[in-house]
């Protein structure tokens, strides 16, 4: 006697576990990406932190250097730990080296000037031109030793980024720093003509074009190279033609037509209009229901 066949399931097997396990990589995946930023946002304040405890005993070479004349070793040290600064952490820099009794400017050996005389403000310029004359707080100019050391430090701090250093990427982290006072020999001259020279046809422009297009829509960072964002514009399709607008179409509206805004008629002034008229038909026929 012949056995029966077990009956086969015509339904398909779930693959349920291998899901799940794909679900568990990915939020691992996204979970260890965010470490990463927060662990090298962490590394660059640290990094920024130590250079400006670097820069408060700045300048390390003597006399004969001073801040018109800079020693090449120090402006050089210098330009290179301002590279992740913001403007914020620069002025947190002057602030330091304020408190030290130290000329704001990095590379300026001078003790700061403090006035001793009373009041918030001082009036500059009275002796020269209209155009010098202004109004500045003592605050702001005891953080300098001279008016030039200041215009040298502002002149260093509008070159400074204004986005994080975590958030920039290779081709704005490496911006040269210069200075006011920057000696520069004919072949120094020479040397930074060719490095600004533009060899590859446009090609650098369009890059940061395309860095701050990523910028704008958020697509910036570690997230992009890893896949986690991703965007893509399409244009949208115009099924019919274009067709010129037609008086006729306005015919029906030309009398409200200097009450749209945006494409909205308010019915203000046609209810008004309506109002006034109930307002006319009842004193030309009141109601006489009191009378006797």
């Amino acid at each position: 006697m012949a056995t029966a066949k077990e009956p086969r399931s015509i339904l398909k097997k779930a693959s349920y576990p291998a899901t799940t396990s794909s679900k568990e990589d990915r939020d691992r995946e996204v979970a260890l990406y965010h470490a990463n930023l927060i662990q090298q946002r962490k590394d660059i304040e640290l990094n920024i932190l130590f250079s400006t405890e670097t820069l408060i005993d700045y300048p390390l070479a003597k006399s004969p250097y001073d801040a018109s004349n800079p020693s090449p070793t120090d402006a050089k040290e210098f330009k290179q730990l301002l590279r992740p600064f913001q403007p914020t952490d620069y002025d947190e820099l002057i602030h330091e080296r304020n408190i030290n009794e130290k000329c704001g400017y990095t590379l300026c050996p001078n003790a700061r000037v403090k006035d001793g005389s009373g009041g918030k403000y001082r009036i500059l310029g009275t002796n020269g031109k209209a155009k010098d004359f202004r109004v500045v707080e003592k605050e702001e100019l005891e953080k300098w030793c001279s008016e030039a050391c200041a215009k040298r430090a502002l002149y260093v701090r509008v070159q400074l980024s204004e986005s994080p250093a975590w958030e920039r990427d290779a081709a704005r982290s490496t911006v040269n720093i210069d200075l006011l006072d920057e000696p520069k020999s004919a072949e120094g001259a020479i040397a930074e003509g060719l490095e600004k020279m533009s060899l590859d046809g446009g090609k650098a422009v369009k890059q940061q074009d395309v860095a701050d297009l990523a910028l704008e829509r958020g697509d910036t960072g570690l997230a992009a190279k890893n896949g986690l964002v991703d965007v893509n514009i399409q244009e949208k399709e115009v099924q019919r033609s274009a067709q010129a607008p037609s008086l006729d179409d306005l015919s029906g509206r030309l009398d409200t037509m200097h009450l749209t805004l945006e494409g909205h008629t308010p019915e203000f002034g046609s209810r008004r209009q309506r109002r006034h008229t109930e307002d006319l038909v009842n004193e030309e026929d009141p109601d006489t229901d009191w009378g006797m």
